[in-house]
């Protein structure tokens, strides 16, 4: 440990000069800060209403008072303020109110407001000796609009901008400096601990230090106590990589080989780049917290409720997530933190199981590493975690950590305590979510079936005890969960049975010469027509290539050729082909059963599901694909390093769409 410190000083020396040098080039490239009012408003602005539309235009009503507050902006320069409003005022008669942009106390620019958008400007003197910018929109009169909307409204804003006078002429708040170079340091040391070789914690503290720049120097992220965050977060998840590394060295009681500390060291900054984004000012909510609402019931003893789906019908919410984060939500009453660590940290955890089932397996170091490389960069969970689908994305961690220890594991007799262990992390995964129950349970009687044909002999008594497992998990998660909504099932029964008894209320036009041209259909009502068979088939096949990226998904086609072609018919094969064969079931049946229009999104939202519980196979196989590809020939591997890199350039672009 102790020769490891001079590697740890002089990359967190590195990475401090890093972590500034990059929020610079960051800051310097956009050093606007820009409201635009088609989501909520970061903290430091306050003063609006909530997010409106008007046509295909998105803005927000303000009260009297508008005011934004850009703690340490570089004054150093003259900067330049604007604002985009309109008076919308519902009577034409009403006088319009006058506006003004005020800064720092003092007001720089005076309109009066009319019900046509129109944009004012605010041109901002430099102050080198007191950094910081206070803004304010001050409406001289508003109007309330009455019967239950009781608010008094301002004017109407679509957007606010301030924005420096020339190029390249301001830094960043000194704050934000400073917790870039800390975070950058404190990646850079903890790198060098894990044994890495000095070449390649300067590379990775330098790509870390480059990464959180993006964020950083985003919105209202440099002016507000989100550097603090970034630096807790560096500080935690280095020290985590540390202890991990040194513990599994404990265990082992040998150093870990290169490629073990690679996919440690890759997985821990994926993890920490995540968190940024989703810690991120600008970063919508969506349903995260729905989430933080039904860990607090769980907290508070309510263990079984139900959620409507899009027919109106309840069905059991599963509980498994908030179960597993209860006992790290007395840690801070910031629910929907707590509930995004943990599906991220079960996520990178999980994701390292990838290399140990490779190595185990197959024997290939080379081929897990890129495999847990590549599990960190597939968009769909991007569009699963992004959406706050917090309970499936957690479901898949569980789903993924069985498997794993099916294909690891020997499942033989005498081994009780595998089988245990199989038995508590797929009943966790049944409890996760309604999706996970389906793809997890048929993935493992799939799994079943194949150790059985597939496998020979040796798998025979694993088949067996597989099976075993899994049927008491399933028994086990409807006593301890599903099984408790007996009345919601009887309901559905019911409902289902029940014939028809009033034809829909819908009205259909007659057509007349007016409204239609003669011989011209009329237009199907919404809900009782569906897409043509074609149409299905070719969004199924667009939605497969942007939730897996088409670089994975062409070195999948690559290692699943070689898979066939050397005649394997191993645990991991078998593993491999269930998820295969769960995933093109469940998608075929969503494609070829027609949904009407009014469910067509149920559908592509559950292919999309099927695919982020499924992808791990595509994963395996591409890094298959690409260390045959590596090995094959200049060729081949010239195609292989442009393959994986164009997965990577997919993965940066899932990752950045989180603050758009």
């Amino acid at each position: 440990m102790l020769r490891l410190v001079p590697r740890a000083v002089a990359a967190a020396l590195v990475g401090a000069l890093a972590g500034a040098v990059c929020l610079v080039a960051a800051y310097g490239l956009r050093p606007e800060f820009a409201v635009e009012l088609d989501r909520d408003p970061p903290p430091n602005v306050t003063g609006f209403y909530g997010v409106e539309r008007s046509g295909e235009d998105t803005l927000a009503w303000t009260e009297e008072r508008v005011d934004v507050a850009l703690a340490g902006l570089d004054r150093r320069a003259a900067w330049s303020c604007a604002v985009r409003f309109r008076g919308a005022r519902p009577d034409p008669a009403t006088e319009q109110p006058y506006v003004q942009v005020v800064v720092d106390g003092a007001a720089l620019a005076v309109r009066q407001a009319t019900n046509d958008f129109q944009d004012v400007e605010a041109p901002v003197p430099a102050r080198p000796l007191r950094p910081g910018l206070d803004l304010a929109i001050v409406s001289s009169s508003t109007f309330v609009p009455g019967g239950p909307d009781k608010r008094a409204l301002g004017v109407q804003v679509d957007w606010l901008r301030c924005r420096p006078v020339g190029a390249w002429t301001v830094l960043p708040p000194r704050r934000a400096l400073w917790h870039a170079a800390l975070a950058a340091a404190t990646w850079g040391a903890a790198l060098g601990l894990t044994g890495i070789t000095a070449g390649s914690a300067l590379g990775a503290v330098g790509l870390l230090a480059a990464g959180q720049a993006f964020p950083l120097s985003a919105g209202a992220a440099p002016y507000s106590a989100y550097p603090l965050t970034l630096a807790w977060l560096a500080v935690w998840i280095g020290l985590a990589t540390v202890v991990a590394a040194k513990l599994v060295e404990a265990i082992l009681r040998r150093p870990l080989r290169n490629t073990a500390r690679f996919v440690l060291v890759f997985s821990a900054g994926a993890l920490y780049l995540k968190l940024l984004l989703l810690f991120h000012p600008a970063k919508v909510l969506v349903d995260a917290l729905f989430h933080a609402h039904r860990l607090e019931w769980v907290l508070g003893g309510r263990l079984y409720f139900t959620q409507l789906s899009t027919s109106a019908t309840p069905f059991p919410y599963a509980i498994g997530l908030y179960l597993f984060a209860a006992p790290w939500a007395f840690l801070t009453s910031d629910y929907v933190a707590v509930l995004r660590i943990v599906v991220c940290a079960a996520e990178a955890v999980t994701g390292l199981l990838l290399y140990l089932m490779i190595v185990r397996v197959w024997g290939d170091r080379l081929a897990g590493a890129v495999a847990v490389a590549l599990f960190n960069l597939v968009p769909a969970w991007y569009v699963v975690v992004g959406h706050a689908n917090l309970t499936h994305a957690f479901g898949q961690s569980a789903s993924l950590a069985t498997m794993a220890a099916v294909t690891v594991w020997a499942l033989g007799r005498g081994q009780r305590a595998q089988w245990f262990g199989v038995v508590l992390l797929a009943t966790l995964g049944f409890i996760c979510h309604v999706t996970t129950l389906t793809l997890l349970l048929t993935t493992l009687l799939a799994t079943v079936v194949l150790y059985a044909w597939l496998g020979g002999p040796a798998l025979r008594i694993p088949a067996r005890r597989l099976l075993l497992a899994t049927v008491t998990a399933a028994v086990l998660a409807v006593a301890l969960y599903w099984g408790h909504f007996g009345g919601v099932y009887a309901a559905q029964w019911q409902r289902m049975r029940a014939p028809a008894a009033v034809e829909s209320t819908r009205q259909v036009a007659t057509p007349t010469p007016e409204r239609e041209a003669p011989g011209e259909l009329a237009a199907p009502a919404l809900g009782r027509s569906t897409i043509p068979l074609s149409g299905r088939v070719t969004s199924a096949l667009a939605q497969t290539v942007a939730n897996i990226g088409w670089p994975i998904l062409v070195l999948a086609g690559i290692g699943a050729w070689r898979v066939a072609a050397a005649r394997q018919r191993d645990r991991l094969v078998c593993a491999l082909a269930a998820w295969g064969i769960v995933c093109l079931a469940f998608v075929a049946v969503s494609v070829i059963a027609p949904a009407g229009l009014k469910y067509q999104q149920d559908a592509w939202e559950f292919i999309g599901r099927v695919e982020h519980a499924t992808y791990p196979a595509a994963v395996i196989l591409a890094a298959r694909g690409a260390m045959w590809g590596w090995r094959a020939g200049t060729a081949w591997r010239a195609a292989s390093i442009v393959l994986m890199l164009a997965a990577v350039v997919t993965g940066i672009r899932a990752w950045a769409v989180w603050l758009q």
